[in-house]
């Protein structure tokens, strides 16, 4: 490897980025070697040779290393993504998912391509025109900026919680299973209740009705790991606390005691859920499942399977509620 020609292709992105605007935190290699990845531009290569390839962030690290010899651990592969992927992309520098919009966000085919226009401006890079493209391009950035937010919240899901409120949640992943959780299970197990929580794989709460949670006896630090939602059962006074299992396990032993130690100060019985997208996902999961708990499947919305047996014991034709099997 050229060590010269690698410096000064560093050296020019980071002038780029400066040029651009970025604050001083992302002024430095792994942004530089960044923006070079998402260009698939080469140190010998001349900045009109830039592309625009679909990148994921191990890609790039890889590309890092191979192009420019700079060798990231595995362990940084979170520290390129928060520090420098998510500034580009609040910046409209890059875009997420051109190819599938709808992916979920916590999925590892998740990947990333620099913007059309800036695409074009970074090909004028040393050349007479590069103020004039500079210019033009950041007068529209925040053009830019609003019109991907605009997209973005488009494609976001709409679902009714309590007393009418509407959220929104990212797209794909494990939402698709809590929006069917809230619009499926709720109505028929918990009819009447009121959802005080839902997490997002986008944001840490779509929804967090602290007010409702602390008439029950519960206050929370923020960063507990919390269920994926928990509905407030006012006509049974049950606490349901459900995990949406799509990439993550279900309520094992070790994660019921962990929800009954952060719910510890419940006024109101809790009532375990784990929920499934369909009974293929959950057979994986069977032999983890904890005791005491109950298992919902949204293909088959309208039964609930309860692990313990003792409880339950007897016909089922002398129940009047929903069908247990």
């Amino acid at each position: 490897m050229n060590d010269k020609k690698i410096k000064r292709r560093i050296d020019e992105a980071l002038s780029i980025l400066h040029d651009l605007g970025f604050p001083r935190q992302q002024q430095n290699e792994r942004s530089a070697l960044t923006l070079l990845a998402l260009l698939n531009l080469k140190p010998a290569a001349p900045w009109k040779n830039s592309a625009a390839p679909l990148r994921g962030i191990t890609p790039m690290m890889e590309f890092f290393k191979e192009n420019y010899g700079k060798n990231y651990a595995p362990n940084s592969r979170e520290v390129v993504r928060r520090q420098t992927v998510h500034q580009f992309l609040d910046a409209g520098l890059i875009v997420k998912n051109p190819d599938d919009p709808l992916r979920p966000v916590n999925s590892d085919k998740t990947v990333y391509q620099i913007e059309k226009s800036a695409l074009e401006l970074v090909r004028s890079y040393g050349q007479p025109d590069w103020q004039q493209s500079l210019r033009t391009f950041l007068a529209s950035m925040e053009t830019l900026k609003k019109r991907y937010a605009q997209e973005r919240e488009m494609s976001r899901i709409p679902i009714v919680v309590s007393h009418g409120k509407t959220i929104t949640m990212s797209p794909g992943g494990q939402n698709i299973l809590v929006e069917q959780i809230i619009t499926e299970f709720g109505p028929r197990f918990t009819p009447g209740g009121r959802v005080l929580y839902v997490g997002d794989t986008d944001e840490k709460f779509a929804h967090f009705d602290r007010d409702e949670l602390n008439v029950i006896g519960l206050t929370f630090d923020t960063h507990g790991k919390m269920p994926d939602l928990v509905i407030d059962y006012t006509a049974k006074k049950w606490l349901i606390l459900i995990e949406a299992v799509t990439s993550h396990g279900p309520i094992n032993p070790k994660r019921r005691g962990e929800l009954k130690k952060l719910f510890e100060s419940s006024k109101v019985p809790l009532v375990y859920v784990t929920a499934f997208l369909t009974r293929a996902a959950m057979v994986q999961f069977l032999p983890e499942i904890s005791w005491e708990t109950e298992v919902w499947v949204a293909d088959a919305p309208t039964h609930l399977i309860h692990f313990n047996g003792e409880r339950f014991l007897g016909p089922y034709e002398s129940y009047s509620a929903p069908t247990r099997t």
